[in-house]
């Protein structure tokens, strides 16, 4: 990803925490390379507050982790809300 598109990104995240009126703790950068880490330590860091929300600019930013959707459906039954900061993309053509 290019300086530009991580700051979109940035910022994407920024913007949906800002909507939702949630306190930003901290914004954690993966790259292929570091995703398993950098997930765990997001993890961590949301499981230390009060009512955390995960903020991710898509699912498969949990995939470093294992099934996305699996994933998800367990941080919303330890009662971690995951909001995603950019806009699904259509796969395929709309009939």
């Amino acid at each position: 990803m290019s300086d530009r598109e991580i700051a979109a990104r940035r910022r994407a995240i920024v913007d949906c925490a800002g909507v939702n009126d949630c306190a930003l703790v901290a914004i954690f950068i993966d790259e292929l390379e570091t995703a398993p880490e950098e997930l765990h330590k997001a993890l961590t860091t949301v499981m230390e507050v009060d009512e955390g929300v995960l903020i991710l600019p898509n699912l498969l930013h949990l995939a470093a982790a294992g099934n996305p959707i699996e994933l998800r459906q367990h941080l919303l039954a330890s009662h971690i809300e995951v909001l995603l900061s950019e806009v699904p993309k259509q796969a395929g053509r709309v009939c």
